[in-house]
C-alpha cells in the first residue's frame, strides 16, 4: 500500500479517528459517564448552521486525531521524531478550548465549576505526562534495572488520571453547583462538551498505556493492541466505581490529594533513575 494509503488509515480508521470513537462509545458506557445518544451528532449539526459552539466542536473533534500520533501496536503510520509532542499540543489545545465557553457563560455557578475542573485537570495532566515522560526517559526495552522506574512512573500517572477525568472525589460538587461546568449552556452546547469530555478521557486514557508498551517484551502486535485495549477497560470500570463511593472534596483538599497521591512516586522514580541510571 502506498504511504498516502497508510496515512490515510492511520487517522481516519486505526489508531486514529474512528479507533478513538469506538473506544469513546465504550469507556462512556463501561465508566458511566455523560454521554447523550446522538448529542454529538446534534451538536455537530448545529454548530455547522451556526447555533452551536465552534470551540466545543473543534474541542471535540481535535483528541480523535491524537490516536495517529502515538505509537499504537500495528499502526501503519511510521512515527516522526515529534509526532508525540504534536499529540500532547492537541490534546492539551482541546482541553483548554473546552473551558471557553463555560468560562464566558453568565452563569456563576457554572463557572465556578469550570474553573475547578480546569485547575484539577491540569494538575492531574501535568502529573500523568510528567510520569510518562519519566518511563520515555528511562529508555526501551525495559529491562530489571529500569524496571522499578517504570512501574513506579506508571503508578504515579494512573493515580493521577483521577484528577485530569474529575473522576470520584475530583468530580464537580453538583450539590454545590448544579450543572456542573455546562450549567449555563444551552443543551446542545452542553452536550457537544460532554461527548468532548468522553473523547478526550478516553485518548488521554489510552496514552498511559500506549506509551508504555513499547518497553514490554516481544509480543505480537495484535497481542499488544489487545492488552493496551484491555488495560483501558480496566481503568474504565476503576473509573465507575470510584464515580458510584466517592466523596467529592473542596478544591485545595482534592489538589493536595492529587499531589500527595502522586508525586512521591514520581519523585522515587527519577530518583531511581538518577542514581541506578539506565
Amino acid at each position: 500500500m502506498s504511504n498516502l494509503g497508510n496515512q490515510l488509515i492511520a487517522w481516519l480508521i486505526y489508531p486514529g479517528m474512528l479507533t478513538s470513537l469506538v473506544l469513546a462509545v465504550v469507556i462512556a458506557w463501561l465508566a458511566q459517564l455523560r454521554a447523550p445518544g446522538g448529542g454529538l451528532r446534534r451538536g455537530l449539526q448545529a454548530t455547522l448552521r451556526g447555533e452551536g459552539s465552534s470551540a466545543l466542536m473543534i474541542a471535540a473533534l481535535i483528541p480523535l486525531l491524537v490516536g495517529a500520533t502515538l505509537p499504537w501496536p500495528g499502526s501503519p503510520r511510521p512515527l516522526a521524531p515529534g509526532d508525540l509532542w504534536l499529540g500532547w499540543a492537541l490534546l492539551e489545545v482541546s482541553y483548554w478550548l473546552a473551558l471557553l465557553p463555560a468560562l464566558q457563560q453568565t452563569t456563576v455557578l457554572g463557572v465556578r465549576a469550570a474553573m475547578r475542573e480546569a485547575q484539577l485537570s491540569a494538575v492531574g495532566r501535568m502529573l500523568v505526562w510528567s510520569s510518562l515522560g519519566v518511563s520515555v526517559w528511562a529508555g526501551t526495552p525495559w529491562t530489571w534495572a529500569t524496571l522499578p522506574v517504570h512501574a513506579l512512573a506508571a503508578l504515579a500517572a494512573v493515580l493521577a488520571l483521577p484528577a485530569a477525568f474529575g473522576w470520584g472525589t475530583y468530580s464537580p460538587a453538583n450539590d454545590v453547583t448544579p450543572g456542573g461546568p455546562e450549567a449555563g449552556l444551552s443543551q446542545i452546547a452542553a452536550q457537544m462538551a460532554h461527548w468532548g469530555r468522553v473523547i478526550r478521557t478516553t485518548v488521554l486514557l489510552s496514552v498511559v498505556p500506549v506509551v508504555l508498551q513499547q518497553g514490554w517484551p516481544d509480543l505480537h502486535y495484535a497481542l499488544r493492541a489487545a492488552l493496551v485495549v484491555v488495560i483501558m477497560l480496566l481503568l474504565a470500570v476503576w473509573g465507575r466505581s470510584m464515580n458510584g463511593s466517592s466523596v467529592r472534596r473542596p478544591l485545595l483538599a482534592a489538589i493536595r490529594l492529587c499531589w500527595t497521591s502522586s508525586l512521591p512516586l514520581l519523585t522515587i522514580a527519577i530518583l531511581v533513575l538518577l542514581i541506578f541510571g539506565r
